[in-house]
């Protein structure tokens, strides 16, 4: 290390370059083998527990019956509407039917900025005969979106499927107890019934799985999705996915897929889940949720999804089927049990392939390793400079780009806090927690008086911090060191991402953290233009995470479903803020490479 310091008199700054950019090298190349032996060594094979080969009773006629009912009597069960109320009298009745006694859990909420005091969860329950402080609860949602009529799909499928196991089961002396749970506003505030039940039922720490049912795919259904990602935190423990899976599996007749390697990677970095199973895995409860495919996906979404077009007609009884016998095998596997897994809510794991994973530790040290290069040349660049420039120049530097850095900061945050009283102050339409449901109108009716309003509290702030805090002309000079300071920076930010998740910290971090290493002192246009590219660079996959998230799931007007989302708190306090530092030094960036 102490040779990458040395110096000789006539040029200190060539003297350097090439002993850090071979120590950057090295360390790249030790980093790369150390990841591929942790990999090797601590690869460990899904050790799967068995499923149930016993016969199945569950009847897609009669499921699909149910979900033409639904569909067709009860209309527009749009959360406040008298359909939904209605609709929840129906389901009663029908688990009455069954020889059960459904009880309905009330609760509030905000939507839209009007106060419902009347919404409702319905459940029953049968109490198991062995382990009945157990619970295993079969989950669907059965209010619909604004933008649909039937909502035969999303959601009146996944109810019909969990009638069904409950008609199943209702003579049977299971081992373990079932609750049978239709929640109410799914498709507003944050997931807001499943909220209520995983935080209010009385028993909800006895709850070892939550099977949850977002919709059935119309037309030809091929294959069905499992989702595992909480509401901000949490992921499906390995053991149930891997159940839920070998359960679509034993059918045969439809494909098990699930997101892993780079895409449970980036879905535990984003965390922000499309249906109820997000909130009880945000309450330490295990949980997943099935989704049905079609063979176009895009098309699914586009099509179907949240509109007129989600009838009846459209969802076939042989994929209501495959749900239904794919769910009616796994819940006789987990009564099979002889017992759970010591470590059931466990979830510090990340798939690398069908049948492998690695445990939470080995990927905490492969994120480490990830930003050890950039850490070693951000170290050796901050040493060079002190030890090529005086104390008095590089204080100098310090003070005034940390300063940049704070006032920009400081008006951001200002505007944040503007952001988040605006649905208080009836600026912008409340909701509990949540942007409003996807294809929602108001998600493609951007209030630019509210983004104005943010825009002219962090301006004002700005310019009235410059005056009281900027003492004279901070020119741009000495662009080294300031880069190495910013460095510094990111450095701290990475740090502090890493606290709170990992993988959300090499995901939106590793791109700034390189990309913007490279920036260098260059005077000619082409220069500039090539520091330009590394500087927004920077944020590139912050973008494609954008823009698949509003072609797939059609969230609106991306930049107006972020603003939403920080108004709401959907995106965290902590997430925000540090966002907003790696903003604030990307401005100081382009200052200091790019205007001057």
């Amino acid at each position: 290390m102490i040779a990458c310091f040395t110096m000789t008199p006539a040029n200190p700054r060539n003297a350097i370059r090439p002993a850090s950019g071979k120590l950057y090298v090295r360390t790249i190349l030790a980093c790369i083998v150390a990841a591929v032996l942790l990999l090797g060594l601590w690869l460990k094979r899904i050790e799967r527990l068995p499923i149930d080969a016993g016969p199945l009773r569950f009847d897609e006629r009669n499921a699909h019956e149910l979900m033409v009912r639904l569909s067709k009597d009860f209309p527009n069960r749009v959360t406040w509407s008298d359909s939904r109320r209605k609709a929840a009298l129906f389901l009663k009745e029908t688990l009455r039917g069954y020889g059960y006694a459904p009880k309905g859990m009330p609760f509030s909420e905000v939507i839209a900025g009007e106060h419902y005091t009347d919404l409702e969860n319905i459940y029953a329950e049968k109490r198991g005969a062995r382990f009945p402080e157990e619970i295993v609860v079969v989950a669907a949602h059965y209010d619909v979106a604004e933008t649909t009529v039937e909502g035969a799909m999303d959601d009146a499928s996944g109810v019909g499927v969990v009638l069904e196991l409950a008609r199943v089961f209702a003579k049977e002396n299971p081992d373990r107890t079932l609750i049978f749970l239709l929640t109410d506003s799914e498709e507003f505030g944050a997931f807001w019934g499943a909220h209520q039940f995983a935080r209010h039922f009385d028993r909800a720490g006895q709850i070892i799985a939550v099977i949850n049912f977002d919709f059935v795919a119309p037309e030809k259904q091929v294959s069905i999705l499992t989702l595992s990602d909480g509401l901000k935190e949490g992921y499906t423990p390995l053991w149930l996915r891997e159940m839920a899976l070998d359960s679509i599996r034993s059918l045969r007749s439809v494909e098990a897929v699930d997101f892993r390697n780079v895409m449970e990677h980036i879905q535990r970095a984003i965390l922000i889940p499309a249906a109820d199973h997000g909130e009880f895995l945000a309450a330490g409860i295990p949980a997943f949720n099935w989704v049905g495919q079609m063979p176009d996906f895009t098309r699914e979404m586009t099509y179907y999804h949240h509109t007129p077009r989600d009838v009846a007609e459209a969802v076939r009884p042989e994929s209501m089927g495959d749900f239904g016998k794919a769910s009616e095998r796994l819940i006789r596997s987990l009564n099979a049990l002889a017992k759970i897994p010591a470590d059931f809510r466990n979830s510090s794991y990340w798939k690398v392939t069908r049948d492998s994973y690695v445990e939470g530790w080995v990927v905490t040290l492969l994120h480490l390793l990830a930003f050890v290069p950039f850490l070693t040349l951000t170290v050796t660049q901050f040493r060079g400079a002190f030890r090529m420039h005086s104390r008095k120049e590089l204080k100098r530097i310090l003070y005034g780009e940390v300063k940049g850095v704070l006032l920009l900061l400081g008006a951001f945050l200002m505007g944040y806090m503007v952001m988040i009283l605006l649905p208080y102050l009836r600026v912008i339409q409340q909701f509990e927690n949540f942007p409003a449901t996807q294809k929602s109108p108001f998600l493609y009716s951007p209030n630019f008086i509210a983004m104005i309003c943010v825009a002219v509290a962090v301006g004002l702030v700005y310019w009235i911090f410059k005056k009281i805090f900027l003492e004279g002309e901070d020119y741009a000079d000495q662009p080294e060191i300031r880069r190495a300071i910013h460095a510094l920076l990111i450095s701290i930010v990475i740090a502090a991402a890493m606290l709170k998740n990992t993988y959300l910290a090499v995901l939106l971090l590793l791109p700034p953290a390189y990309l913007w290493a490279g920036l260098k002192a260059r005077r000619r246009v082409e220069g500039k233009i090539i520091n330009s590219l590394l500087i927004l660079g920077g944020a590139l996959t912050f973008l494609i995470i954008l823009l698949v998230m509003s072609s797939v799931f059609h969230i609106g007007m991306v930049y107006w479903y972020l603003f939403l989302a920080t108004a709401y708190g959907l995106i965290s306090a902590y997430s925000v803020v540090l966002f907003l530092v790696v903003v604030a030094v990307m401005a100081r960036l382009f200052r200091n490479f790019v205007l001057r």
